[in-house]
């Protein structure tokens, strides 16, 4: 095999159902349409269950921080190396996954590693053995892996939204009328408020990422504005309106 993705580990919990999203996921792509997959873990030691055989997945029974079964996977040659956390809710899976991830360091290996952490405070330790990415478990949604390795960085913006650290999503009152969704972008950019996402029509529908040239009809829209400096619903008012104002008299 080359070129292939190689996954280390197994979800504690409905493994069968993660791998179905995550290979349906990447099938979707018409780039990695054939991409050989390999699972590498002991959870399937009877067989892979036929839902997964059907997707062409490869299975080879062992661990990611043993060598004999390192090499059974011809991780070498593989385009992505993909290591699940042992059990995504127990800080002591990030030892194994550093174990496994310190032998990918040993064979010129870390910058092709997708990784996941539970306790961010070990990011640091695996960015510094040269892991790619480092990221945490989101059991629910494989398709962010699928995200990173398409397109590394796209799991920094997601997870970035899943927490208020540093951005979050706010949904603010707006009536629209036949508005360009590029004018929404240009008054709440303009005043620097935040960026918009989404609208909500009045039907109550969100529509995610429209077209800067649609006419809009909505209630509320939805931005992504920094956490230290949250806007008011005022203020998103007054920046539409007052951009909506210069638009007539120019």
């Amino acid at each position: 095999m080359n070129n292939h993705i190689v996954i280390i580990n197994a979800p504690k919990y409905d493994p069968d159902i993660y791998f179905e999203r995550f290979i349906k996921q990447v099938r979707a792509n018409p780039l990695t349409l054939k991409t050989p997959i390999v699972l590498l873990n002991d959870f399937y030691l009877d067989g892979l269950p036929m839902v997964l055989e059907h997707l062409g997945v490869k299975y080879v029974a062992g661990h990611g921080n043993n060598e004999a079964d390192f090499q059974l996977t011809n991780m070498e040659h593989a385009s992505h190396i993909i290591v699940l956390s042992d059990d995504e809710h127990s800080f002591d899976s990030d030892s194994l996954s550093f174990d496994i991830c310190y032998r990918m360091k040993e064979h010129g290996l870390a910058y092709r590693v997708i990784v996941e952490c539970v306790n961010d405070e070990n990011r640091e330790r695996l960015k510094g053995i040269g892991v790619k990415t480092v990221m945490r478990p989101i059991r629910s949604y494989p398709e962010v892996i699928v995200r990173t390795m398409e397109s590394p960085g796209a799991e920094i913006l997601i997870e970035d939204m899943f927490t208020r650290a540093d951005d979050i999503i706010m949904r603010y009152p707006l009536w629209l009328e036949g508005d360009t969704w590029q004018d929404v972008m240009m008054a709440m950019i303009a005043d620097d408020l935040g960026t918009p996402l989404a609208f909500v029509s009045k039907e109550g529908k969100v529509n995610v990422h429209p077209s800067t040239h649609d006419n809009v009809y909505g209630q509320s829209i939805l931005m992504l504005v920094h956490s230290d400096n949250i806007p008011s619903e005022q203020q998103v008012r007054e920046a539409f309106s007052g951009f909506h104002d210069k638009q007539q008299s120019a």
